[in-house]
């Protein structure tokens, strides 16, 4: 299993990062994780958008979802010529029913939609793949893709908690959000970590290796990993587009 980094900027693109946006190949099959601005430009650097499998939606905010509207259209194409099934499987949360709805609207003719949920886990290909609803101001789920006993949890949009420590046990890769630094803390009400709480978040997990995203695009990212290091002292790495990490 390998880990592409399409984007990583926190709520608007920055000059050098899009979005959050992610990507998983297995056997190879390809899914998308989240869609934010810039994800289908970025996946064109590695595959044709015909070999995409499916598409998995962490939440509904602008900066996870906003490329899923073009990608339509390559949808739409590569249906038409028989490259692509139809229905595409895309699976994401249907609350807030308005973003949903919309969404919905807008892919129904190419895609059928799948809800997450945190009592079943489902299996694409050779992985199985569990979700847990995090502490985000929208309905939000963090997701655990496992195969041949290697496994990568992706945090998504969240505060930091028990449950979620839980969740991530003995991952082999964590990709956590660290959308705030230490300055900012008192924001955290607002869903977020900081890079210190995704620090200790893979340090009572167990984990091997963590990798930080989801930053705030004026932050210097050179601080958020040193706050991380303090709480965590395994493998940590900076996401930055571009890069591949082997599960």
């Amino acid at each position: 299993m390998k880990l592409y980094i399409l984007g990583t900027s926190a709520a608007f693109a920055s000059r050098d990062e899009g979005c959050s946006s992610y990507m998983i190949e297995s056997d190879d099959n390809y899914y998308l994780i989240d869609v934010g601005s810039g994800a289908v430009n970025m996946m064109s650097r590695y595959i044709h958008y015909t070999r995409l499998s499916g598409i998995f939606i962490s939440h509904l905010h602008a900066d996870h979802t906003s490329d899923i509207y073009p990608l339509r259209y390559a949808l739409y194409t590569g249906q038409k010529e028989g490259k692509l099934p139809r229905p595409f499987p895309v699976y994401m949360p249907k609350k807030p029913s308005k973003y949903y709805r919309f969404i919905k609207n807008f892919i129904k003719g190419e895609c059928r939609i799948h809800h997450p949920s945190g009592r079943k886990k489902i299996k694409i290909g050779n992985i199985n793949v569990n979700f847990l609803r995090v502490e985000h101001p929208i309905s939000t789920w963090a997701m655990r893709f496992e195969e041949d006993g290697r496994s990568l949890v992706y945090t998504s949009d969240t505060m930091y908690f028990e449950e979620l420590v839980r969740f991530s046990k003995g991952a082999n890769v964590i990709l956590a959000e660290a959308t705030l630094q230490n300055i900012d803390r008192e924001l955290v009400n607002l869903g977020h970590m900081t890079a210190e709480d995704a620090g200790t978040l893979a340090s009572e997990a167990g984990a091997e290796t963590l990798i930080l995203t989801h930053i705030w695009p004026e932050y210097d990212r050179t601080i958020s990993l040193k706050e991380a290091s303090s709480t965590f002292s395994g493998k940590l790495f900076m996401a930055r587009g571009g890069d591949i990490y082997t599960i």
